[in-house]
């Protein structure tokens, strides 16, 4: 603290067992307006602090040995509940030793306390008081501040690792989809045939080709279907699947090397194809006779349109 009379200042420090500095000049000073004398005995708190502190040096090494999340979280709560219990013991002390004052005192002020200021500085009389923290308060805040970036570190480590994740479960997401070999529905009214760009109509006629790796052409006629089939595009190897839409099941997909057809004059596909496909051999044969169409097989089919 520091008056005219004291341009130099008067020092008290409080360590974890003892004050040093100007404690009897300071003493002496207090006494004139009540204050009590400054000694190591007021503080019980000497008697135990070392055990505080070296407790919370052992936690600490038992935090590095350990390293986990927990201890880290622990060993800071407990950095914070000593430093706030410390700030609110020292208050209670400053409160008691400002406000409790000798009635006897030489200097009496009606209503004045003079409670030493708990972090900064404040004006009592003539005198400016400060308080703050010395090298082994800095060291404290210093742990806590240290131990609070390591907890940040952490957080945003989780949360880092959970976007990865996530990333990756849609990366890998995406990745399965686009491969799968699996058919799709045609979307008549929507879907636009890949051989002559027309857009999907009639629900009786239609197919699909599906390579092995996920690429899907869909057609509106038999006859887009085999002239890209017979293209060379694509390798028929290539194909993982190749289907057709049964006559009598509009939308209905069925495996193109198996299905029955029948082709005729009296047909009436969206691009003039003139060929139907079944499923079964007794549908197939029922129009084949209707239609006064002929039967073709597979093999047949692919060179019908060459």
């Amino acid at each position: 603290m520091w008056a005219p009379q004291y341009p130099e200042g008067l020092e008290m420090k409080i360590w974890y067992n003892t004050l040093t500095g100007e404690v009897r000049t300071i003493s002496a000073l207090n006494h004139y307006i009540g204050m009590r004398t400054i000694e190591p005995s007021m503080f019980p708190e000497f008697g135990y602090i070392s055990y505080i502190i070296g407790f919370i040096i052992v936690f600490g090494l038992a935090s590095v040995i350990v390293n986990k999340r927990f201890m880290l979280i622990s060993f800071l709560g407990l950095i914070l509940a000593t430093g706030f219990g410390a700030l609110i013991d020292f208050y209670l002390w400053g409160y008691d030793y400002g406000h409790n004052l000798n009635p006897e005192a030489p200097i009496k002020i009606e209503g004045m306390s003079y409670q030493p200021p708990l972090i900064g500085t404040k004006q009592l009389l003539n005198f400016t008081a400060f308080s703050g923290p010395d090298i082994g308060g800095w060291i404290f805040i210093g742990v806590g501040v240290l131990l609070f970036g390591l907890l940040v570190y952490e957080w945003k480590k989780i949360n880092d690792m959970k976007y990865f994740n996530f990333g990756f479960l849609l990366l890998a997401g995406s990745l399965i989809i686009s491969c799968s070999t699996e058919p799709e529905q045609l979307n008549y009214g929507t879907d636009v045939c890949h051989f002559c760009k027309m857009t999907l109509m009639d629900n009786k006629f239609g197919a699909e080709l599906v390579t092995k790796k996920g690429k899907i052409y869909k057609f509106d006629d038999i006859r887009c279907f085999i002239n890209y089939y017979n293209s060379g595009n694509d390798d028929p190897y290539d194909f993982q699947h190749a289907l057709v839409i049964d006559y009598l099941n509009p939308g209905k997909l069925i495996n193109a090397f198996d299905a029955f057809y029948v082709k005729s004059t009296e047909i009436r596909s969206p691009m003039d194809g003139q060929a139907a496909a079944f499923e079964t051999k007794a549908s197939m044969s029922k129009f084949k006779k209707e239609w006064k169409g002929i039967y073709l097989a597979w093999g047949e089919l692919v060179t019908q349109y060459k």
